[in-house]
């Protein structure tokens, strides 16, 4: 299964290792470097990870977060919005579709990425599953509810 990773499953794993959902995170993510899961992200959610971070690392650690994080978690790709020259650039009225469906402004370039590319992935992964429920044209999923139905064991 290809799926479109969110920001909040890296910030679990980098940063809050005593979250209650740990080892169903940490599974995940397993999966995606095994590539029984294949996983992408965008542009747009390695920056929010990065920023988030920046206040934790060193400039060079922060660096090679950001050149290393494709490798690290074993991503297919990194997606960038319209532009194929991995550029950031932003379409106003394609955001402003987006927030009308009542979404964040960081929410917003995130969905219109996963818009963008859906011939790509086959659904969408977070624990804020609830912020794009019903906004994405793909199927929304925590890890646990894809982890149950691709039947891995959750168990341990």
């Amino acid at each position: 299964m290809k799926v479109f990773i969110d920001t909040d499953i890296f910030v679990r794993n980098l940063r809050y290792r005593d979250d209650k959902n740990t080892i169903e995170n940490d599974l995940f993510l397993e999966l995606v470097k095994e590539k029984k899961i294949i996983g992408f992200t965008s542009i747009y959610n390695l920056l929010e990870l990065c920023g988030i971070m920046s206040f934790n690392l060193s400039p060079e650690s922060l660096l090679h977060l950001y050149g290393g994080f494709k490798k690290r978690f074993r991503l297919k790709q990194i997606l960038f919005g319209k532009s194929s020259d991995e550029n950031l650039i932003i379409d106003i009225n394609i955001i402003f579709g987006q927030l009308f469906k009542k979404m964040s402004f960081g929410d917003a370039l995130i969905a219109a990425c996963v818009e963008y590319h859906g011939d790509l992935i086959e659904g969408f992964v977070s624990w804020n599953a609830k912020h794009y429920e019903g906004k994405l044209n793909t199927d929304v999923y925590t890890p646990n509810t894809l982890l149950k139905m691709i039947g891995a064991d959750i168990s341990a």
